[in-house]
């Protein structure tokens, strides 16, 4: 075989071998994420020693066919106090009964707190419950604000 032809046929298997790897990732790439909501089911405690309770929260955003997340929008009311969620979007993951949040970060009188969550979830999909129980989080800004507190909260997911 002369090199030009030993080269068009490198080229034209390349080509192929190309095409047949485009072909194949094409419907995982075209797959759209699902909206989700998820509502506070009980209530969100906070303890910095003394534990604090709100009564509401509402997260929405994308969810993947991985499991793979993003919260894009997040409320927390009846605290007693405003709560303010900040540093959105938040990302994470609700896969094989796990559930995280990462970068995670609330504001409060003053102080600020930042982690990375993880907790338990049940459901194969949407529908689904993530719970975090006494998840550590750390002071990022305050004065006179506690080096860090704990978040426990159950969410129950579903498509919006």
């Amino acid at each position: 075989m002369s090199h030009p032809t030993k080269l068009a046929a490198v080229a034209s298997a390349l080509a192929a071998a190309t095409l047949t790897v485009t072909a194949a990732a094409t419907p995982a790439l075209a797959s759209a994420p699902t909206a989700f909501t998820a509502t506070l089911d009980g209530t969100v405690v906070i303890n910095a020693g003394i534990p604090a309770t709100c009564t509401g929260s509402t997260l929405s955003g994308t969810i993947e066919a991985d499991g793979t997340l993003t919260v894009t929008s997040a409320t927390v009311d009846g605290c007693g106090v405003p709560v303010t969620p900040e540093n959105l979007p938040w990302s994470g993951s609700l896969s094989n009964g796990v559930a995280t949040f990462n970068g995670f970060t609330m504001s409060a009188i003053g102080c600020t707190y930042r982690g990375d969550l993880t907790g338990t979830y049940t459901g194969t999909g949407l529908p689904g419950t993530a719970t975090f129980t006494d998840q550590p989080v750390a002071r990022t800004s305050g004065f006179l604000c506690p080096s860090s507190v704990t978040v426990s909260a159950t969410y129950d997911f579903a498509q919006s």
